[in-house]
């Protein structure tokens, strides 16, 4: 186990680090099953609710889950070092603020980009077969008969694939694509992707001629100022009929309304939505009237959600932590402040399958 002595520390940049009572260790902002720790050998510390802020700021290390950190949290007097964000996204952390602080943030989106995959495709193949509306179909069987087409079915198979951000998901969701024998894969990006474009036959396009030759796209882009609101009402239009928008990025990547507008003129288009603008959903939200097509699907920003994926995640962010103190290094970096990159000792497949394992002992405890 890691071992949790009190160091000082002085620090370059704006970042004001106090010299003592620093522990050269990890906090997490919420409880980690202590099999889960023990199975990478550090020790954490945890808090979690009002104050855990002031208890993190303490520590080398803090990994933070969805809680916010501010500009005027990271100007405030501490030891932080590293910031993990133990998700795939970290809109929630003022990264340039940490850069100017000299704290290096990183993410870990390994294992949460199998399990967005896989929500991906579930809602590509929900909305292709009109799922959502299935329920409703068999309760109401006896009174208007066998449904037929009413729900429109459409197959997946030999759709043209557009890729909106071409990353980890893009790469996850294309290995479970792929056995559909796509017609042609298209993808926009800030930057060519040879991977893609050779295992694939992909090429990249603009954004106008992504939306309007493409049967199924899908938007795994991060929000950043360069994504906020880049997909318009104009590009949903664009698309072909029956084809399928899928959003596991972020809401914030499209213009304010323009889901539910292209919805409301063009019926046939199919909408996958599970992020959204403003989270959570408040009552009375337009984003609701898209459950009034039988082949839309909304979901509540639980695409990276799994029980493995839960604990495989948690498993890296702890490793990232015991990397950085043990050999200074980071495998993920975010910020510019980082130290030198070195790879995960675990790939994502080994990583789930050491969570079942947890996840087996932990059920058996509980039993």
């Amino acid at each position: 186990m890691l071992k949790l002595p009190v160091f000082s520390l002085t620090v370059r940049g704006g970042y004001r680090v106090v010299n003592e009572g620093c522990v050269r260790g990890v906090f997490s902002s919420r409880e980690i099953p202590d099999r889960v720790s023990k199975a990478v050998g550090v020790s954490v510390v945890s808090k979690s609710g009002p104050g855990w802020w002031e208890e993190a700021r303490k520590y080398r290390v803090v990994i933070v889950w969805f809680e916010k950190v501010t500009s005027q949290m990271l100007s405030a007097p501490g030891c932080i070092r590293l910031l993990i964000a133990r998700s795939s996204g970290y809109d929630h952390i003022d990264v340039e603020a940490a850069e100017r602080a000299g704290v290096c943030v990183v993410n870990q989106p390994e294992i949460i980009a199998e399990s967005v995959a896989e929500h991906a495709l579930a809602g590509i193949l929900a909305a292709a077969r009109g799922l959502p509306g299935a329920l409703r179909e068999t309760l109401s069987w006896a009174e208007r008969g066998w449904p037929g087409l009413r729900l429109r079915p459409i197959l997946v198979h030999g759709r043209r694939i557009g890729l909106l951000g071409a990353g980890r998901i893009a790469a996850a969701l294309m290995r479970r694509l792929t056995p559909f024998q796509p017609r042609r894969v298209l993808y926009y990006s800030r930057t060519r992707k040879p991977w893609l474009e050779h295992n694939y036959r992909a090429r990249p396009a603009t954004l106008e001629e992504l939306f309007r030759e493409s049967d199924i796209v899908v938007n795994s882009l991060p929000l950043s100022r360069e994504t906020k609101e880049l997909v318009r009402l104009h590009h949903l239009l664009s698309m072909p009929k029956n084809a399928i928008y899928v959003n596991v990025g972020r809401g914030g990547t499209e213009e304010p309304g323009a889901v539910c507008e292209a919805s409301r003129i063009r019926p046939d288009l199919r909408i996958v939505a599970d992020v959204h603008p403003r989270e959570p959903l408040p009552p009375g939200s337009k984003r609701f009237t898209l459950t009034e097509k039988p082949w839309n699907v909304l979901t509540p920003h639980m695409a990276g959600a799994s029980l493995e994926s839960s604990i495989a995640t948690t498993l890296l962010a702890l490793l990232q932590a015991r990397d950085y103190l043990e050999r200074n290094c980071v495998w993920n970096p975010i910020t510019r402040v980082c130290p030198k990159p070195c790879g995960p000792p675990y790939g994502p497949l080994d990583a789930i399958e050491m969570a079942r394992k947890i996840l087996e002992e932990l059920e058996e405890n509980e039993l």
